[in-house]
């Protein structure tokens, strides 16, 4: 029998069942009461139903299929779009799948990048000691004239170089230093080299090297003895070396000192040690050398008559009205003296040195000359007044004298200044003498800073009037 034929007989007993009063006389709604009759029927003939859910089908043949993620997809989710596809009657086996798109138009997908590795993080230098990598070893040369307290003689007339002699304990030249600064603290033992030279007695004088005041080493001299022959100028002078242990040097200042432990007083005799040059070497790279405890520079620099090197000092102003330093003649211990001081940078023009001199009472004024770094700048009569003789010289006629200096005989860095007096004599503390007291230097276009310190003014001897001092030590 046709589907179509079915249809009407079950629609035919459905109305049949509707009008037996038993049907609504339980019903509490108002549907109870209609009549059969009204119930309006459209024959349109339509597809088979498959369920109960499709007795209400749409005109056409569509079907919507909600997929099973939408209905689990979280709240928040962003839903999706979905496109109904229009299709045949599915067969048995097939099943509608929904094609899922973005909202918004399809763009490609962008690849995410790969993220870079992670920069290595440095190492933290540790904080016991701050060390300087790589390690590397620098060195820092010093000449007999950076050693400061000591006494000084710079002409190689005796013992064949320039020298720092350090007297017994009870002396006025117990010891010498030398002074350093550095930006870190090095990383390992340090070695500093001294060249130096024990006096002509047998026994070896007992010394002791600190730094920072902490003792690295205490004993007998370990430099060999003078032979006592001539003036010394085949003198065995040697290199010693001393270790710094790790921890002493450290940022910042230091201070080397070498002294001499003999219980004497004695002065230009023995027993005495003579330092000459000393390298210091310092691993790690951790070194920024400063020049020896130098005051704060300016365009132009004052100096004492204690800052004359190289002669005869007295500072307590008893002869001559004023502290002095005096040069004698040629052949004496005290013929010439030096100013050392540094420049910033090379001078734009020339310099002017202005020294406060005094000529001794003898008649006629002293042959001198000037040298600049070496470089002879001047030669002739003094320019100062000479003594009258009069009293203990409290009235002397001290006289300024300009003193012009080529720009290119100084240099940025170090340099120095000496006069020297070229009469031919070879007394102490008698004519032919010069007396040097203060003087100023300006250097266009540079900062002027003295180097004073470097050398202590020098024992006052005048007791000894008329030694001509042949067997300084």
């Amino acid at each position: 029998m046709p589907i179509l034929g079915w249809a009407l007989i079950m629609l035919a007993l459905v109305c049949a069942i509707g009008k037996t009063p038993g049907a609504n006389a339980t019903r509490g709604d108002d549907r109870g009461n209609r009549s059969p009759t009204q119930l309006q029927f459209n024959l349109t003939p339509q597809p088979t139903p498959t369920s109960r859910g499709d007795a209400t089908a749409t005109p056409t043949p569509r079907r919507v299929v909600i997929p099973t993620a939408a209905a689990t997809m979280p709240p928040t989710a962003t839903p999706q779009s979905i496109i109904i596809v229009e299709t045949a009657a599915p067969g048995p086996t097939s099943t509608p799948v929904p094609t899922l798109v973005p909202t918004a138009t399809p763009v490609p997908a962008t690849p995410t990048p790969t993220p870079p590795p992670p920069t290595p993080t440095p190492i933290p230098t540790p904080a016991v000691a701050p060390t300087l990598a790589p390690v590397q070893t620098v060195r820092l040369d010093f000449s007999a004239d950076d050693w400061r307290g000591g006494y000084f003689r710079g002409d190689g007339l005796a013992y064949g170089r320039p020298w720092v002699a350090v007297y017994g304990a009870l002396s006025d030249y117990p010891s010498a230093a030398l002074d350093v600064s550095l930006n870190a603290t090095p990383g390992r033992p340090a070695i500093l080299t001294i060249v130096g030279l024990d006096d002509e007695l047998g026994a070896s004088n007992p010394v002791a090297l600190d730094v920072n005041g902490e003792r690295v080493f205490s004993g007998p001299s370990p430099f060999p003895n003078w032979d006592g022959q001539g003036s010394g100028a085949n003198a065995a002078w040697t290199p010693v070396e001393f270790t710094i242990p790790r921890g002493v040097l450290r940022a910042g200042g230091n201070q080397i000192v070498f002294a001499n432990l003999s219980p004497v007083a004695s002065f230009n005799a023995p027993p005495y040690v003579l330092l000459s040059d000393a390298t210091l070497e310092i691993p790690g790279g951790a070194v920024a050398p400063t020049p020896p405890a130098i005051v704060p520079a300016n365009p132009a620099a004052t100096f004492t008559a204690a800052d004359w090197a190289g002669g005869f000092h007295r500072g307590d102003g008893a002869f001559y009205g004023r502290p002095w330093t005096a040069i004698y003649g040629a052949a004496s211990d005290f013929p010439e003296a030096t100013l050392r001081f540094r420049l910033s940078g090379a001078p734009t023009g020339p310099a002017t040195l202005i020294v406060s001199g005094l000529d001794d009472e003898l008649a006629g004024p002293n042959p001198m000359a000037i040298a600049v770094n070496g470089q002879a700048v001047f030669e002739g009569a003094s320019p100062f007044q000479s003594w009258d003789g009069v009293g203990n010289g409290s009235n002397a006629a001290w006289t300024d004298a300009e003193i012009t200096i080529p720009a290119a005989a100084l240099r940025a860095g170090r340099n120095e200044i000496a006069i020297a007096n070229l009469s031919p004599g070879a007394n102490f503390s008698a004519p032919p003498y010069i007396l040097l007291g203060d003087a100023t230097l300006s250097v266009p276009g540079s900062d002027v800073t003295p180097r004073a310190d470097n050398d202590t003014p020098r024992q006052d001897r005048e007791q000894r009037s008329g030694d001509d001092d042949d067997n300084d030590g």
